[in-house]
Parts: C-alpha cells; structure tokens; sequence
C-alpha cells in the first residue's frame, strides 16, 4: 500500500532521478517534472500529497507555482527545497502557505520527516474538510431554529457571549440542541474562520481520550506508526467543544484543567509542550455540581469550566417552534410532504421526551412510512400524547422536588433557583416569589452563580 503520492518538480536531471528512486524505494508514489508549467499540469489532472518544489527555476519559477497552487485552491502540501536560501524567499512561501523550507544539501532522513509532518498535516485538513461537508449535509452545521421567546433571548445570549474568548458551558437536556449552540457561539465569534472541532467524551476511555485530545508521538505505544497531531491541535486558532464534559475520567481532568489554566499541550509520549490559542465550549446534560459532591468531577475543574452557562430549553418549553422545526426537517431530506392541522396539534401536545432530536426522528419516520402527501394525525397514532397542563408549583411540590444532596451552602443555592426557574418556565418573578426574595435579589443571585436563564 501507497503511502503518499509525490510530485517532485526541480530543473535538475539528476535530482529528480534521485529523489524518485529513493521515494520510491521507501513506498512512495512519484512522479517528476522539470518545471513549473508542467507542474501546473499535473496537479491540475491529478492529486497529490506532497509537492517538492524547486524555487529558482526557469520561466515558471516556484513561487508562482505556490501562488497558483493557493489561487486554484490545490490542496497539495509544499515542501520547497532550494539551495539559493535566502530570508526574503524562505519569507515569502511561508507567506504562500508553504509547508516547509528545506535548504539543499539536506540528508535523505531529514527530508523523509518532513514529508512524513506534511502528509499527516494534509491528511488532518482533508479530514477536516469532509467533517465539514458532512455536517452541512446532515443539516447539523445549520442555524438555530425558532422564534419563541426562549430562543430569541438564547440567541440574544449567544450574540453577548460568542465575541468573547471566555470558556462557556452549556446545559440542557438530551436532544435539546446544545452541540448547535455550540456551533453557533463559534459562528459568531472571531474565530469563526478557524476550525470548529467537536469531541463527544463519553465515547472514549481515558487513555484513547488523552490521545484523541492531545495526539501522540511515534513509538508512544505498540500501534503509534507515525506521529499523531490531536483534535486540540487541530482546533489551534478556533473552538473545541467538549460535549459529555461530565464523562470524562476523573485521572484525565487534572490534565484537561492544565490545558485550560495554560494553553498548553505534551502528546502521548512527547517531552514537548506546545502552546495553542483554542477556545474552549462545553456542554453536558448531568448535575456537575452533584458529580463534584460525589467525587467524580474535580471541583477547580467545574469552577474554571462554568465561567459562562448557557441554558438550551426544552423542546416542551419551546411549543410554538414546532411548525419551523418541522418544516426544517421536511426540507432537510428533500421529502414531498405536508402536516395537517390536526397532525400539528399532535405534535404540539406531545411530551417530548427527546427534545429535538425525537422530533426530528419522527418526522423522518413518519415521512418515509406515509404514502399520502398529507400527513395527518392518524399517520402519527403511534404517539401518546399525554401532556397535562402546567401549573404553578406549590411550596410543599418544591421541597419534595429538592435532591437530598449533602452539597455547601452556595452550591445547595445556585442549584435550588436553577431547579426554581426550570418549574415556574422560569418566569423570574414567580421564581422570586416561590424563593421570598425581590426580583434584584434573584438578579444579582443570578449573576454571582454565573446562571444566564433564556426564560422569560
């Protein structure tokens, strides 16, 4: 098996009979042109990882090769290999977006390396790229849906806190669309032109979390065969969302909480610690504040990750986006298909337990297994709509409500009006009233524990 394909492209006869045989020899696909117009050609018809590109070159020199390479959005990683080095040249194709400058004469091992660098850079990129059209075409990279009151204020919140570089930590039920809000807090900052890379942590043990995170060396472990750059390296300039924050095992956090603290990374099997500029968005749908209680959340962790929580609501606190939604999933896989009135009242009524994304499976569903164009409300009697009114809570209803967690004074508050406002649709005047403080009691009680409600 093939690892690479490389065009070789340098005026020098034997130069190039050399470094093909030798990257041949070592499993290489290569090929070899003498200038830059050929060049051109070649990367035009065909793809390959990496081109070795002589600079002084007659005609076309490497250079222009580079700009045109970038202006034509080839995605071939440059090694430019030439032996008239000067800083203006070294300058101007790193400014092109070469990969590396190696100056002749250069050892075979030392140009071995950094073909190797560069096809696990290009590899990461195209890797990436299709990450990012896979999400535009499962809709997933799309806008937050709806107009309610709850999600005009949250995308309010998204607006004052995406310009910032503060760490932001998401709550919400399963299916409420926190990794969106993610996605649009990114969108919506400065960094929106730089990678965005999610990592759901519950999927990963600790040691494949370590490696998936932080990369790992060559040799680092049995299957380690080239060196690995990690999502957080990836993400280096833009966002990294850590969704299932309260997954990760408790001998990983130290590690984590030193990322956030300094910026900084070591790989698996590293002696290096390199500095990145990445923003950190979390989110999880479990009570941090009862794992640290238990042992099982650092808590310097949890306080450096909740300098800013975002609430997501609920599909049930947010009735009136249900047509948009719906409408959105019907034109997200293409289907031909209408819900009747009744059929929307259904849906209205409805406990969704899921959230949105129940939602949207059985819209899916539902489109796939009707045949009529109308979908009405017999097509959706597989629901059972058992939704009841919602009332103001009583005192005693909040008491029994309460866990019987042994938690400090302030941590046993800030959960006791986060459960508060949940139960009244955080309407904050009832709350105030349920908890016997003034509204600017609540307010300021709100900005001390860091709770931004999207309630009303």
């Amino acid at each position: 098996m093939s690892k690479g394909k490389i065009l070789v492209v340098d005026d020098e006869a034997s130069l190039r009979l050399l470094l093909s045989n030798e990257l041949t020899r070592v499993g290489y696909v290569v090929e070899a042109v003498a200038d830059g117009d050929s060049a051109l050609s070649k990367l035009r018809e065909d793809f390959f990882h990496i081109v070795l590109l002589d600079i002084v070159m007659p005609h076309t020199d490497g250079l222009e090769v580079l700009r045109t390479m970038k202006q034509e959005k080839i995605p071939s990683e440059v090694i430019i290999l030439t032996g008239n080095a000067t800083l203006e040249s070294a300058i101007s194709s790193m400014k092109l977006g070469a990969f590396e400058y190696v100056r002749k004469p250069y050892s075979l091992n030392e140009l071995l390396i950094q073909i190797e660098r560069a096809i696990e850079h290009q590899r990461s990129q195209l890797d990436l790229k299709l990450l990012r059209d896979e999400l535009k075409k499962s809709g997933r990279g799309g806008k937050l849906i709806g107009k309610s009151k709850v999600m005009l204020e949250l995308q309010r919140i998204i607006s004052r806190v995406a310009p910032t570089q503060s760490t932001v930590l998401i709550l919400g039920e399963s299916g409420t669309g926190k990794e969106l809000v993610a996605r649009s807090i990114h969108e919506q900052s400065n960094r929106s032109n730089k990678p965005f890379i999610a990592i759901n942590c519950a999927s990963f043990s600790e040691t494949l979390l370590e490696s998936e995170l932080f990369g790992y060396e060559k040799g680092a472990f049995t299957d380690a065969k080239s060196q690995k750059r990690g999502l957080a390296e990836i993400a280096d300039g833009g966002t990294l969302f850590l969704d299932e924050i309260g997954e990760i095992p408790i001998h990983f956090q130290a590690k984590l909480l030193r990322f956030l603290e300094t910026g900084e990374i070591r790989r698996v099997g590293g002696t290096k610690d390199l500095l990145l500029n990445v923003r950190i968005i979390c989110a999880t749908n479990q009570p941090l504040e009862v794992l640290v209680h238990k042992n099982q959340f650092r808590a310097d962790l949890f306080y450096r990750l909740n300098v800013l929580s975002v609430i997501v609501p609920p599909l049930k606190k947010r009735i009136d986006d249900i047509p948009l939604l719906v409408d959105n999933f019907i034109a997200m896989h293409g289907f031909q298909k209408e819900f009747s009135k009744e059929a929307m009242e259904l849906l209205k009524k409805y406990d969704w337990c899921g959230n949105v994304r129940e939602l949207k499976n059985v819209i899916e569903r539902t489109c796939i297994l009707t045949s009529e164009r109308i979908v009405t409300a017999e097509d959706l009697s597989f629901l059972k709509v058992n939704r009841v009114p919602e009332e103001m809570p009583s005192k005693s209803q909040l008491i029994r409500s309460a866990d019987n967690e042994c938690l400090s004074l302030k941590e046993m508050e800030r959960k006791h009006i986060i459960k508060v406002l949940g139960l009244v649709n955080g309407h904050k005047g009832k709350a105030a009233k349920l908890l016997e403080i003034n509204a600017k009691t609540l307010y300021l009680k709100m900005k001390s524990y860091n709770i931004v409600s999207v309630y009303e």
